[in-house]
């Protein structure tokens, strides 16, 4: 009986010590905020809308957060003790706009994210733009997805979808850059 009892507190300690030491990570490690890749392309001129939103681009990234981690803790972390990723903001800007083609032509753009080891695409961000002129725009997100299980791999998949409010007259070249939070 004795014996049992022991093997069961030793089992609850075991147990104790794994879940404390995820909160102890958790505790020391504040997270930090990552930029992915910077994106650019050239949109031609698009002379119609169409009324549906439609596929854009998808981009294929080698993205190694591993690595990324133990470079910003100087190597005391990696991927495998981070508990979140999600998406912080998007910065969007263009580089040749003028008052007929800006970022008011587009009515929105989302984005999906898959991975090699999360083939299940999921949507990271949804983005509707203002309808005034402008010629960048900061999306800053409020209730994003955890995407942490896409980012244990080395590569991910993006893709974006796009919904034009009025047509382009000229091709329009458009930057992209993601901050993802880590924790």
């Amino acid at each position: 009986m004795r014996k049992r009892i022991g093997i069961i507190l030793s089992v609850l300690a075991f147990v104790t010590v794994v879940a404390g030491c995820k909160k102890i990570i958790e505790a020391v490690f504040p997270g930090f905020d990552v930029d992915l890749p910077a994106v650019s392309f050239t949109l031609p001129a698009i002379p119609f809308a169409p009324p549906n939103e439609i596929q854009v681009a998808t981009f294929r990234q080698h993205f190694n957060l591993d690595s990324i981690i133990r470079a910003n803790t100087k190597g005391v972390f990696s991927v495998k003790d981070i508990t979140s990723v999600k998406i912080n903001q998007i910065k969007f800007a263009i580089a040749n706009p003028d008052q007929q083609n800006n970022i008011q032509n587009f009515e929105s753009v989302r984005f999906t994210l898959a991975s090699n080891t999360n083939s299940q695409a999921a949507e990271m961000a949804a983005v509707t733009f203002p309808d005034v002129y402008a010629e960048s725009y900061l999306y800053t997100a409020t209730n994003a997805p955890e995407l942490v299980s896409y980012f244990q791999g080395n590569e991910v998949v993006f893709s974006v979808y796009g919904k034009l409010r009025k047509i382009t007259t000229k091709p329009l070249t458009l930057s992209m850059v993601m901050t993802m939070r880590v924790k």
